[in-house]
C-alpha cells in the first residue's frame, strides 16, 4: 500500500500556480515528509500563541472573497488545550457578523500570529467551529478566568489545526507594548538610583 500522509501547510498553500513561480526562481525546493503522525503544535508555537494580546483571522466570504478580522483580548486569551486545538472566546463587536457567518458557511481559517519583539510571526491552518454560551457556559466559564477578561463573552470559536508555517522574520518591525517598555525604563532608573547614591557616598568621603 502507498504511504500516506498527513495534509501540510506546502498542501494547503502551494498550488500548481504557487509551484510554477517558486521554479521561477529555484524556491519550488520545499518537501513535506511522508507519514501519517497526527500534525502537534510545539512548544515554541504554543508559548507565542498563548502569550498573544491579538492575531489576524482570516475566513472566507460566501462571495469566494478573503475576510480578515482583527481579534484581540488580554495574554492568554487564547488558549491552547492540547497540541492541535485553539480556543478563543468571541466578545460583542460591531454587530455585522461576517466572520461568524463565513464560518457557518465554511470552516476553513488561516490565523496569523507575530511577536513583534522577537519578530517572529506564525500563520495557522484549520477548521473552525462556534460553540454559543448557552450550550457550553462552563467553555464559557474556563475563558473568563483569564486575569483581565471582559466579562461578557457570546461565545467560543474552537480550531482544530490542519498545519502552521513560522517563516522568515524579514520585514517585521521590532515593536514592544507599553508595559515592555515600562520594565526596561524601571531598569534604567534603578540603574540611574543606585548610581546617585553611589556619587552621594562618595561626595561624603571627599567632605
Amino acid at each position: 500500500m502507498p504511504e500516506q500522509r498527513r495534509t501540510t501547510y506546502a498542501d494547503l498553500a502551494f498550488g500548481p500556480r504557487v509551484r510554477a513561480r517558486q521554479r521561477e526562481v529555484g524556491a519550488d525546493n520545499r518537501i513535506d515528509p511522508p507519514g501519517d503522525a497526527p500534525f502537534l503544535l510545539d512548544g515554541r508555537d504554543r508559548r507565542l500563541i498563548r502569550e498573544a494580546d491579538f492575531f489576524l483571522l482570516s475566513t472566507v466570504t460566501e462571495a469566494g472573497w478573503p475576510y480578515t478580522q482583527h481579534k484581540g483580548g488580554p495574554r492568554g486569551f487564547v488558549q491552547v488545550p492540547d497540541g492541535r486545538t485553539l480556543v478563543f472566546p468571541d466578545f460583542p463587536g460591531n454587530r455585522q457578523f461576517v466572520t461568524l457567518g463565513n464560518l457557518d458557511a465554511g470552516s476553513r481559517v488561516c490565523l496569523f500570529f507575530v511577536d513583534f519583539p522577537t519578530r517572529r510571526r506564525l500563520k495557522v491552518f484549520g477548521r473552525a467551529r462556534t460553540v454559543e454560551a448557552a450550550d457550553d457556559p462552563q467553555l464559557i466559564a474556563r475563558l473568563g478566568e483569564v486575569p483581565g477578561m471582559p466579562r461578557r463573552i457570546d461565545r467560543a470559536v474552537i480550531v482544530q489545526v490542519t498545519d502552521v508555517d513560522a517563516n522568515c522574520s524579514r520585514n517585521i518591525t521590532p515593536r514592544w507594548d507599553g508595559a515592555a517598555v515600562d520594565e526596561r525604563i524601571d531598569l534604567y532608573r534603578r540603574d540611574i538610583a543606585e548610581l546617585k547614591a553611589e556619587v552621594a557616598r562618595l561626595r561624603s568621603q571627599l567632605g
